[in-house]
């Protein structure tokens, strides 16, 4: 008589997009690239925005609402458009140079139109960049303003913007996190 097991494992409800921080976990649903081109260093910037449900973005605003969970990283990559794949180190220095992140941070039931909500900077840790066309896979290992982890993971596509499309039609601030 034949026998089947079914195995279960605590980490069947875990969403697949998602960062931890705290105990808890916190789920990302779709993201975004933003392309500065090359400000200081030999790194080109791009920021990467991760959010959850709520959060939404108007391309053609260039502008955030909703209330949610997200994650920001000012990467410098390799090469000007695209963000290359390598792991991206933090650098506390702000050189600029290739494979590396400065301001990032995280928010936890946030309003963006209130700012109420949590903000935490992002002070230490890696990003792991996977590229395959437009589509990423994004391995966080992060570490918090409070010296607390902060992990999470990516797989989706990510529209790019050029924020030079945005500067040419109408004055556009310089967005830093959410």
């Amino acid at each position: 008589m034949p026998a089947f097991f079914v195995a279960c494992s605590d980490d069947d409800d875990e969403p697949s997009n998602y960062f931890k921080y705290d105990g808890e976990t916190y789920e990302l649903t779709h993201g975004m690239l933003v392309y500065y081109g090359q400000w200081w260093g030999d790194g080109y910037n791009h920021d990467l925005y991760l959010f959850s449900e709520g959060i939404q973005f108007d391309d053609e605003e260039f502008d955030f609402s909703g209330t949610g969970h997200g994650i920001f990283f000012e990467l410098y990559g390799p090469t000007e458009n695209t963000l290359g794949s390598g792991t991206y180190n933090y650098d506390p220095d702000d050189s600029g140079d290739p494979f590396t992140f400065y301001y990032a941070d995280f928010v936890i039931n946030y309003n963006i139109d209130t700012d109420a909500g949590t903000i935490v900077d992002i002070e230490g840790g890696t990003v792991k960049i996977e590229r395959s066309g437009s589509s990423y896979k994004i391995t966080i290992e992060a570490v918090s303003e409070v010296g607390k982890p902060v992990t999470g993971y990516f797989s989706g596509t990510l529209p790019q913007y050029d924020i030079e499309d945005f500067w040419k039609t109408e004055p556009v601030k310089q967005m830093r996190g959410f």
